[in-house]
């Protein structure tokens, strides 16, 4: 870890989209868990994917006002301390997450927006704990949904023996590049529309944190070579669970699940729209920032 250069280039990041946040520690299964804060309204918990941090939101929060942006460096990411997760305790590690921030920030209820692993833990803890999500906002294919595909740099991110030597290697711009590719980003790389300083801050989270080992342990923890570990699949008994009013924008290109994928996961769920977004990939506010954050904006404005 080293922590001067990261925030170097996360700072660069936050004030490329003329932001600069305050930042929070929170306790979090006894890590100590970085909580970044933006703006002012009915809070917002943000929860990323991975491999990944928080500051990966700064191009949708740009165009995002109205509400009180916390946003999450999930443990073991960005600037958090990491806490041990297993395939086993993976459930109840997201059936508790938002409320485990919630009670450390003095809040009751949140919406939350959230993506891929970030989506699942969401998921997880609007079933446990409806009280305290008001309205969700999912980001393309959350983790573990039925039917989810697995790209080609998890899989081999998966095997221990891969991994041990991916984690060797010094990163570079391209492995970043080639990873937002693989899930659906080409065209808006191609076309420039992700900005310079996201490329920078995605190379120094990678040289600079300890994001990808720990995120890779994750990854190898909840799936093989061959694919997830169908325990951690969300079913769809546990998505008829789910009565918060949620929001599914999707992209057509994501490389994680299709719109069979899509209407799979959403068609179980009580209370939820789905979006499919056009041109765009597992993270969609990358390759749309501002039309995302407008329909982010106006469901969770009710």
């Amino acid at each position: 870890m080293e922590e001067a250069r990261y925030r170097e280039a996360e700072l660069h990041l936050w004030h490329s989209v003329g932001l600069e946040p305050k930042e929070h520690r929170v306790r979090v299964r006894d890590a100590s868990v970085r909580v970044q804060e933006i703006g002012s309204g009915d809070p917002v918990l943000f929860i990323h994917g991975g491999p990944s941090a928080g500051s990966n939101w700064a191009g949708l929060l740009r165009h995002f006002s109205g509400f009180r942006a916390l946003v999450v460096d999930r443990p073991g990411t960005g600037l958090s301390e990491p806490t041990p997760v297993t395939v086993e305790t993976m459930p109840d590690f997201g059936a508790d997450f938002v409320t485990d921030i919630l009670a450390q920030v003095g809040l009751e209820r949140t919406h939350v927006v959230a993506s891929s692993l970030g989506g699942y833990l969401a998921l997880r803890s609007a079933s446990a704990h409806p009280e305290s999500v008001i309205r969700m906002v999912q980001m393309a294919c959350p983790a573990f949904a039925p039917g989810m595909a697995m790209p080609p740099f998890m899989r081999l991110m998966s095997v221990g023996w891969i991994r041990r030597i991916l984690n060797a290697l010094p990163p570079n711009d391209k492995v970043g590049r080639s990873i937002l590719r693989q899930i659906g980003h080409g065209k808006s790389i191609d076309r420039g529309i992700i900005p310079e300083e996201f490329f920078d801050w995605y190379l120094a989270l990678q040289r600079y944190t300890d994001t990808m080992r720990n995120d890779g342990a994750l990854i190898g923890e909840g799936g093989s070579f061959r694919g997830w570990n169908p325990d951690l699949e969300l079913t769809e008994e546990f998505l008829s669970t789910i009565p918060t009013p949620t929001l599914f924008l999707w992209g057509q290109d994501d490389a994680f699940g299709d719109r069979g994928v899509a209407e799979a996961t959403t068609g179980a769920m009580p209370n939820v729209t789905l979006k499919m977004i056009p041109d765009a990939g597992h993270l969609p506010w990358l390759d749309d920032p501002a039309g995302i954050a407008s329909d982010t904006m106006a469901f969770l404005s009710g």
